[in-house]
């Protein structure tokens, strides 16, 4: 059992970790305030930059993600091996290299906004079935599949309101949370995040 003195230092370190500004991307307090003025800003890419800060995906592949690459039960994102993986070893991430995938495991509140996202797209396509027909995660106008640099504008207005130094999009994959940072963000973007995850990452 831990000592008070030992609970205190941990509970110190891990404050340290929450707004320690990494080189080179945000920490974990800087994304949530970013995640905030997104919402506000920019409701468009709250999902992409979730996905990006979380799930460690790259835009393009954010992008080419339909409902059908997503398997709600077990919590992951099946998604082809990037030719380059410039982060090889993420913990929420199991590759498969005879099937030339990967498989990805989703927090509980990225599936939420997933789930929110499904209904948005069902409630369009009731009006018009014919709304975006391949099933995107991300669309555009008409259902459409975005292009990566649909991005860009509403980035920028997001970094413009943020009280700090700002990164190009493609550092939020860099960023570390912990399972601690993850709770922190529970309160302020009105998320609930059980105290035990409801699903491992699935053994291959």
């Amino acid at each position: 059992m831990q000592s008070a003195n030992e609970r205190k230092k941990k509970q110190k370190k891990d404050l340290h970790n929450y707004y320690e500004v990494p080189s080179g991307t945000y920490s974990p307090q800087q994304l949530l305030q970013m995640l905030q003025i997104c919402k506000l800003e920019a409701p468009v890419l709250y999902l992409p930059m979730l996905l990006a800060s979380t799930a460690g995906l790259r835009i393009s592949e954010i992008l080419t993600v339909t409902f059908r690459d997503i398997h709600f039960y077990n919590q992951t994102i099946c998604l082809p091996l990037p030719v380059k993986d410039d982060l090889p070893n993420r913990t929420d991430t199991i590759t498969i290299p005879e099937e030339n995938t990967k498989m990805v495991y989703l927090t509980d509140f990225v599936m939420d906004e997933i789930r929110l996202q499904k209904e948005r797209l069902e409630a369009c396509q009731k009006t018009a079935p014919d709304f975006n027909p391949s099933g995107y995660l991300i669309w555009g106008r008409n259902g459409s599949q975005r292009q990566n640099n649909f991005i860009n504008k509403p980035y920028a207005r997001i970094c413009a309101k943020c009280p700090f130094p700002t990164f190009p999009w493609k550092e939020l994959r860099r960023i570390k949370l912990s399972a601690s940072s993850m709770k922190r963000f529970t309160k302020p973007l009105g998320l609930k995040i059980p105290e035990q995850p409801s699903h491992a990452i699935p053994q291959i």
